[in-house]
């Protein structure tokens, strides 16, 4: 096709010619590359064609170097070593802080922030990693949580944690009190946004979480089911489902942020205590300014001194930082009650006002002799609230000159006193001289606020607070509001999915297990259907025990409560019995075709899957009268069949074979033959084996022999009539698979072989034996077992090309006794789980190596009765007979075979057989050309 500009339209190239490279592009065309290359040569295109290049080997080198780096990064995401750092990082970066404020001073600052930073670092590293190797991590619920939990980190560093929350000492700023409760409400919020990072500690216990072991499946032979809820509860634990992880995560992810957002909202809509009244701080300030300039305006009058000076101390003691120390008396309030003391006093300004803070400060200072009567004032003071006293070298002090420097972090200047300025034994052993010695969080300053702006630009008051109490609480709590909001995230994320877990995720995931478990294997349904009977008994046994246990209490209710089943079980059970169902009806044959339907995603239902060649054992067993019998039985013929069918299927599967068709008077059996050959053996030993155990229940089974004394059938086939088959066993390949069209299908087998053994089983009417097996099968068997068959002819038969031999498992069913019939057994279906479970150890035991088939014909008491009146001496001469029948002594022949025929008490029907084609029409004279074979593709049988 061209386009409009003439350039040909350009598609892969689905070919390449001699000399091009595969991964180019060339125009759109059906012809060969030899054609299309002429055509290019003669057509004259308006614009130049040109072949882009596909990706040069520079871009595939690269994308092999990202592929590498993505698995490696996989691989490191999921390493448990690395997992372990992260959850031992994430620890620190949530406690680190808070341990530094509660255990240390300003000094140690430097090395926490160089910790902050190794989190920081690899945290970093663990989002690009995680980001390279999980695919579903990249703008994820988890991707943005741990870039704004990595992010917070920043606010642990000092130098960013003061720039952003520390108090402006500029008292320009701070008019009002608001700044400070402005702040300390900041603070606390970044303490909540902290509190993000649990989030990573939480995603990595979730991760960490160990997987169950697959529960072993016990079976119940004998006595009551065991009362064990865990085995009941068992459940084979595979991959989470899509829609289990969906779920689990969206519900974790909204209780993570309904928490988060309540620690973080709720501290932003509460009221401060100090937003109510002005702090007692603040009054003592604007106390101290007035008494200030009082005194200096009355600077003769040595009573307003003494009243600012008292001023001045009250505002000290009223915050007295050595009450905290054991400074107080006896048990009324102090100072020591509360967590922000004074320990600074002095004036302030600017740089260019430094005289005039000198002359101020030295006219500010207080006397000591002033400052020594009040300490010892105050050790008299019996108030409701005590201001405790100071120790000597506190008291000297602060009855010093105050020509303390410091400067805060608006440039200003303060000269004054500290309590803390030098080392007092047992009560101050960190130095501070300035404020700028503590935290930005250890420090508050108050100004007077009842000063103008022109007074405000030559100098003020000055008071600083020590809050490291406050702080190292604030720490210890916030310790311990950590822990507390993580045991509420796993508490909360556990509740709050509890429910769903157990009324619709755990059912979900149930019955997506069966059903994934069915579409592996649509046979394992029938198993699944034991499993939850067996759950079911447990439950009733441990529901009733639990009845029995309150009805022995008096002061209980004795009343049976009912429980409502949930739409979830049902919906369960019904997926159970549907397989069952699927199981029942396709078999083992149809095991691939429902398998291939339920793996395909779409709606849609192909059954019309392609055939796949087994390898088999095929066996045909046909009910003897069967038209007679249906016409007697004429309603109750379904009945009939059935019964003969549940014994010739339940022993099929016993020895490892499974049903296939049942065609009214015939039924199709499989054993499916793999492995080594003495796997091979075994497989055939037990195909031969089970056709001759199914003869012994036909005719031992008391339900089938009441049919011998049905009227019409006694009027129809004589008086000695019986329910008997007739089997046939070929061993070859054949096609599994569906037959039928989108209407109806049935799972089957096709091939010559399951004619060719359709053919063997109506031989059995011209020997008139009840079971042929084949040469095919008798090559694969073992010695031993081949022994037990009894070589009786070489035929052509309808469906095989070559002759083959035909060989007999001799059985007189006449010489059995019928059972006893059971005495008004009502089975039920706990009787039938346990015959199952039996049945299975005795069907996995038949594998076992120490197990020999060829032991069964001794140690059944059903096949050596049957095999009793078989001698050892009937067996060779009837042996020599047939020798001289195949090499053609027609005459010596004839003269053994009668003797077997009548040998036995009872007539043999393939020495009958064989005189019986000798004498006509060949009146036991070997024809010329013969070679031992017999065609019986002319009888009309075929």
């Amino acid at each position: 096709p061209i386009c409009n500009t003439g350039t040909p339209l350009m598609a892969p190239q689905a070919w390449a010619a001699p000399g091009e490279e595969e991964t180019g592009w060339h125009p759109v065309t059906t012809k060969p590359p030899s054609q299309r290359l002429t055509t290019q040569k003669i057509t004259e295109a308006p614009a130049q064609i040109v072949t882009p290049k596909g990706p040069s080997q520079k871009n595939k080198a690269s994308r092999s170097k990202f592929l590498k780096l993505k698995r490696k990064c996989a691989v490191i995401a999921d390493n448990k070593f690395f997992v372990a750092i992260g959850t031992l990082l994430t620890v620190w970066a949530l406690m680190g802080d808070d341990l530094k404020m509660l255990l240390t001073e300003k000094p140690a600052d430097p090395i926490f922030d160089s910790l902050v930073i190794v989190n920081l670092v690899f945290f970093s590293a663990e989002v690009v990693i995680s980001s390279l190797g999980k695919d579903d991590y990249v703008l994820s619920f988890f991707f943005f949580l741990d870039i704004i939990s990595t992010a917070t980190l920043l606010l642990d560093l000092s130098a960013v944690a003061e720039g952003l929350f520390g108090q402006s000492d500029d008292i320009s700023k701070a008019r009002s009190s608001k700044t400070a409760r402005v702040g300390a409400k900041m603070g606390r919020v970044v303490r909540v946004i902290r509190l993000l990072r649990i989030v990573k500690l939480f995603k990595a216990l979730s991760a960490a979480k160990k997987e169950n072991n697959k529960p072993q499946d016990k079976k119940i032979l004998d006595g009551e089911f065991e009362d064990d809820e865990d085995d009941a509860e068992e459940e084979e634990v595979n991959k989470e489902s899509v829609v289990g992880k969906k779920l689990s995560d969206k519900m974790t992810q909204r209780t993570i942020i309904v928490v988060l957002s309540m620690l973080v909202i709720v501290p932003l809509l509460e009221i401060e205590e100090s937003d109510k009244m002005p702090s007692s701080g603040q009054f003592g300030a604007d106390l101290v300014i007035e008494r200030f300039r009082v005194a200096q305006a009355n600077s003769t009058d040595p009573q307003k001194r003494l009243s600012y000076e008292k001023s001045v101390l009250k505002m000290m003691y009223y915050h007295n930082w050595f009450a905290a120390q054991g400074q107080c008396r006896g048990d009324s309030s102090c100072p020591g009650d509360f967590h922000e003391d004074v320990f600074w006093v002095g004036i302030g300004g600017k740089e260019n006002q430094l005289p005039v803070l000198e002359s101020v400060a030295s006219n500010a200072s207080l006397s000591l002799s002033t400052v020594q009567a009040w300490n010892a004032a105050t050790k008299d003071q019996d108030m409701r609230f005590n201001f405790g006293s100071m120790p000597d070298d506190a008291v000297n002090a602060l009855g010093s000159p105050w020509n303390t420097r410091c400067s805060d972090k608006s440039g200003n200047r303060l000269i004054g006193i500290s309590l803390l300025g030098a080392r007092i034994s047992g009560l101050v052993s960190n130095v501070v001289q300035c404020a700028a010695d503590l935290r930005f969080n250890e420090a508050s300053v108050v100004f007077p606020t009842l000063i103008t702006e022109d007074e405000r630009d030559q100098w003020f008051f000055v008071f600083y607070s020590d809050k490291r109490r406050l702080t190292k609480l604030e720490a210890g709590m916030s310790l311990l509001t950590t822990v507390f909001i993580c045991v509420i995230l796993c508490v909360a994320s556990i509740f709050f999915t509890s429910t769903a877990n157990v009324l619709v995720l755990a059912p979900v995931e149930k019955m997506i297990k069966k059903v994934e478990a069915i579409r592996d294997n649509p046979l394992v349904a029938m198993q699944m259907a034991d499993d939850e009977f067996k759950r079911e008994e447990i439950a009733k046994n441990h529901k009733k025990k639990q009845s029995e246990k309150r009805c022995r209490d008096p002061r209980s209710m004795c009343r049976e409560s009912e429980s409502e089943l949930n739409e979830t079980v049902i919906l369960e059970k019904t997926i159970i019995k549907l397989g069952s169902l699927l199981a029942l009806g396709f078999g083992e044959a149809g095991a691939n075709i429902v398998s291939s339907t339920m793996m395909n995603s779409s709606v849609g239902v192909n059954v019309m899957v392609q055939g796949s060649r087994v390898d088999c054992i095929i066996g045909i067993a046909r009910i003897l009268n069967f038209s007679t019998a249906t016409e007697v039985l004429q309603g109750k013929v379904m009945t009939f069949v059935n019964q003969i069918a549940e014994i010739v299927h339940g022993v099929v599967n016993q020895f490892h074979g499974a049903a296939n068709k049942n065609m009214g008077d015939t039924f199709l059996m499989i054993w499916r033959t793999w492995g080594s050959s003495k796997q091979v053996a075994k497989i055939a030993d037990m195909s031969i084996l089970a056709f001759t155990r199914i003869m012994g229940a036909i005719h031992r089974t008391p339900v089938l022999a009441e049919y011998r004394g049905h009227p019409g059938l006694q009027q129809r086939l004589g008086k000695n009539c019986r329910v008997n088959l007739s089997s046939g066993l070929h061993y070859g390949w054949a096609i599994e698979g569906a037959v039928g069209s989108e209407y109806k299908i049935d799972a089957s087998y096709l091939s010559p072989n399951v004619s060719v053994a359709e053919s063997v089983e109506r031989a059995t009417k011209i020997y008139a034996v009840s079971i042929l097996v084949a040469e095919s099968v008798i090559a694969i068997c073992s010695p031993a077992v081949a022994a037990k068959c009894r070589l009786i002819d070489r035929v052509i038969i309808s469906g095989s090309l070559s002759p083959m031999n035909v060989y007999v498992i001799d059985l007189d069913h006449s010489s059995l006794m019928v059972d006893a019939p059971l005495t008004n057994q009502k089975w039920t279906n706990r009787d039938r789980f346990k015959i199952r479970q039996y049945l299975d150890i005795e069907k996995e035991a038949k594998l076992g190596d120490h197990v020999h088939m060829v032991n069964f014909f001794s140690e059944i008491a059903d096949i050596a009765i049957m095999r009793f009146r078989y001698t050892i001496e009937f067996i060779h001469v009837f042996n020599m007979g047939y020798q001289n029948y195949s090499q053609g002594e027609w005459q010596v022949a004839r003269r053994m075979l009668r003797k077997t025929k009548d040998m036995l008490g009872i007539e043999d029907g393939p020495s009958a057989a064989l005189l019986k084609f000798m004498e006509r029409p060949h009146n036991f004279q070997a024809p010329e050309n013969w070679q031992g074979i017999r065609d019986l593709t002319q009888l009309d049988i075929f």
